[in-house]
């Protein structure tokens, strides 16, 4: 085996190494994506649900308050705002109520997925 030979035997190996880490990275990304995708698709379906049921429970409390105070609007302006002064709070609390909480969870969710892939 000559010189020429044995430098190409390692080009083809060095070739195939660089596919095999480009799809091994290929894969781990798609794993990845796809770990985020579906957990921030489950967030999105329990948030859809917990609305449906937040709106039917407004309405129906709505009701019953213009039921107890005899008047028809009443009962839906008082959950109106319950509603703003929520909004309120979430606007302006919304780096320790919403951003920090979430930026944690996202954190912690990729890392715990690195770990579970790589333990070391």
């Amino acid at each position: 085996m000559n010189e020429f030979d044995k430098i190409e035997d390692i080009t083809e190996s060095l070739k195939q190494y660089v596919m095999v880490n480009f799809e091994i990275i290929k894969l781990e990304a798609t794993e990845r994506t796809s770990a985020i995708g579906s957990s921030f698709l489950s967030v999105v379906i329990v948030a859809s649900a917990a609305f449906l049921f937040l709106f039917t429970l407004s309405i129906g409390i709505g009701f019953y308050l213009s039921f107890l105070l005899n008047d028809t609007y009443s009962g839906f302006l008082i959950i109106a705002g319950f509603y703003f002064l929520l909004a309120l709070v979430l606007f302006f609390g919304r780096k320790k109520f919403l951003k920090s909480p979430l930026r944690d969870r996202i954190i912690k969710e990729i890392l715990e997925n690195r770990e579970t892939q790589n333990p070391q």
